[in-house]
């Protein structure tokens, strides 16, 4: 069995990518299982992957590189055991070590379990070409893959393309490079997943071409005492969920709510810090529809996209902030007041759903009064 980790900072695409890889697994007979990972406690990605025959597994409230290694061993054996894929893939959180993910699961003694080269998607609109402009975190991200594939080349020129290149080249020179618009689609997009998914003990997956000491430096690098990804990105996160209990809601106003509420919530994080750059994301669930937007920097317009699902289920809306430099407690008093306030002013009726020890239970709030949470 295959285990395929695909990391990369907050918005670069890997939901995207990976949607696009579970399709084209799916295509050639492969079974497929996804392990989500999120740092907020209201899972998205997961709702947005799930369906088609895919088993797929949320880890939310922290990163599995570091605070979750046991519920990442709880998870990958539970999918061993009753689903038994030909692929295993994990989305970690956007401030993940990658490395450190693999060196955790190796140390379980899963002999089951063999590894694809390690993956980061990048975002090269978000990308600063000076290397002491990158967050050491960041860094580290793109120094630990074997795969870089450079996302979105759909937005950018050939110039920017090529700057990106180079910089990846000097911090990664051991690293097969790849750029593609999962969005798209396309030759390059193939490419990468035929890379992606060759077991990396396979000389034709990822060809290597270390030096001696470059090799040294990886193997003292997972030397070190394992790095807490929360600590040193600077990131605070939140995330919450609501369930709209008002009647026959049209699709165009869960898509207009939901750019709204991801916009108005992007303006007032730029009050409290106008250079912050991370995600912002947004999942309303309409009928047989999902409504996904999100946001990743000040200087963004959302972007919202329409995914079908198999079944009809309630109207529910999640929320997930992870930005860069604003504290937590007035990262929540914004995304709750933005949130609250968007769906009275739709003269929408909800309930903020509220987690317990025992799971989630939902909260009354008046729809028009209320939004003391």
């Amino acid at each position: 069995m295959k285990c395929m980790i695909i990391g990369g900072f907050l918005g670069s695409g890997k939901t995207t990518t990976i949607r696009k890889l579970v399709e084209y697994l799916g295509a050639r007979g492969q079974r497929t299982a996804i392990i989500v990972n999120e740092i907020g406690e209201v899972g998205i990605d997961g709702d947005t992957i799930a369906g088609g025959g895919v088993e797929t597994r949320e880890i939310t409230s922290g990163c599995v590189c570091c605070t979750l290694r046991i519920s990442m061993e709880y998870t990958l054996s539970s999918l061993m055991l009753s689903y038994r894929p030909d692929t295993i893939i994990i989305e970690p959180t956007g401030i993940a070590f990658p490395r450190q993910i693999k060196s955790n699961i190796e140390s379980m003694g899963l002999s089951e379990i063999s590894f694809t080269p390690i993956v980061n998607i990048v975002d090269p609109t978000r990308l600063s070409t000076g290397i002491e402009d990158l967050q050491n975190f960041v860094r580290n991200q793109i120094e630990d893959a074997e795969i870089l594939g450079i996302n979105k080349v759909d937005l950018i020129g050939q110039e920017k393309l090529l700057e990106t290149c180079l910089l990846l080249r000097k911090l990664n020179p051991r690293a097969r490079t790849v750029h593609f618009s999962a969005r798209q689609g396309g030759e390059g997009l193939d490419k990468f997943f035929r890379l992606a998914g060759v077991s990396s003990q396979d000389k034709t997956a990822c060809e290597v071409k270390n030096s001696g000491k470059a090799r040294n430096s990886i193997e003292a690098r997972n030397l070190i005492e394992a790095r807490n990804s929360v600590e040193m990105s600077g990131v605070s996160a939140y995330s919450t969920e609501f369930e709209i209990t008002s009647q026959e809601i049209p699709l165009e106003t869960a898509v207009s709510v939901s750019g709204q509420i991801l916009d108005s919530i992007r303006k007032r994080v730029t009050q409290l810090n106008p250079e912050f750059t991370g995600h912002i994301k947004v999942s309303f669930a309409h009928k047989e529809n999902f409504v996904k937007g999100s946001v990743t920097s000040a200087y963004e317009k959302p972007e919202i996209e329409i995914l079908k699902k198999e079944n009809k289920s309630r109207s529910r809306l999640k929320v997930l902030s992870a930005v860069t430099s604003v504290p937590r407690e007035e990262l929540i008093e914004t995304v709750d007041t933005t949130v609250s306030e968007q769906l009275e002013d739709r003269q929408l009726s909800f309930m903020k759903v509220e987690k317990s020890g025992s799971g989630y239970s939902p909260v009354l709030i008046n729809p028009l009064k209320q939004r003391n949470f």
